[in-house]
């Protein structure tokens, strides 16, 4: 119990809803992923509802915004405008729920943009920028996941440019050891300014398992060393695709943070 109010837990709105005493009763502090979907069929009752009991137990929760066929940084401006669509619609339930933090995917991938950084960038920050004048005004911090994002530079060029205290870093450790090509450590140290929240899951370099830590390749206990080396205390969420690997994570997590 004293190791669950340490974690968040990546839960869909959805589920939550469905299992929110249970929820409540175990003491999970659930990071709430929003899919487009979800977004669309979201009750305004059901989110007072979920936001009321879960203030009531002073549980603290994230946000992980809808990332399908979403693209921050695209060169099409019709597509930018349904992302930010999609990101706004977020951003109106930050006043019932009060997150810790709300993660993004920043969307750059090399094959789509053809290796062009430059490019994305310039695109990206006609999304973020507004964004995060918006998170300024409601006093929540926004995390860009990586993703296919071969080295932590490409990140970095967008969180210098955006400079702002509202928009940092979320590194998945999952992602960053398949597409990665330069360890984990590495990550935090160049990212270590922006690093709000850590997403932790395991795999095999050939697919993104979300496999609970131990059962996968990653060198956590380098990861885990180069957060203690930089006195950094993130926001650790752990990513479990099947209930049967929340427990297996906790345990693995406790040689870590208790």
């Amino acid at each position: 119990m004293m190791l669950l109010k340490k974690v968040q837990i990546n839960i869909p709105f959805p589920m939550v809803l469905e299992n929110l005493e249970g929820i409540l009763a175990i003491g999970l502090q659930p990071e709430l992923y929003f899919s487009s979907l979800t977004l669309d069929r979201l009750s305004w009752k059901d989110v007072q509802k979920v936001s009321r009991k879960l203030e009531e137990k002073s549980t603290p929760v994230t946000f992980h915004a809808p990332f399908m066929d979403l693209s921050p940084g695209s060169t099409d401006e019709k597509i930018r405008q349904v992302t930010a669509f999609r990101f706004n619609q977020v951003m109106e339930l930050v006043p019932y729920f009060r997150p810790r933090a709300i993660v993004f995917h920043a969307g750059y991938d090399h094959w789509r943009f053809d290796s062009d950084v430059a490019l994305w960038l310039e695109n990206s920050l006609l999304t973020w920028r507004l964004l995060v004048e918006r998170a300024e005004a409601l006093s929540v911090r926004l995390a860009l996941e990586n993703v296919y994002e071969e080295n932590p530079s490409i990140l970095r060029r967008l969180l210098e440019a955006i400079n702002s205290s509202s928009l940092g870093y979320c590194l998945d450790t999952g992602h960053g050891h398949i597409f990665s090509q330069v360890p984990l450590p590495e990550w935090v140290e160049a990212l270590t300014p922006w690093l709000i929240e850590v997403h932790l899951h395991d795999n095999h370099r050939q697919a993104d398992e979300h496999l609970p830590l131990g059962f996968g390749e990653i060198d956590f206990p380098g990861v885990f060393a180069s957060m203690r080396g930089k006195n950094l205390q993130p926001i650790y969420t752990l990513e479990p695709h099947l209930r049967e690997h929340l427990e297996p994570s906790l345990k693995a997590l406790e040689k870590y943070l208790v």
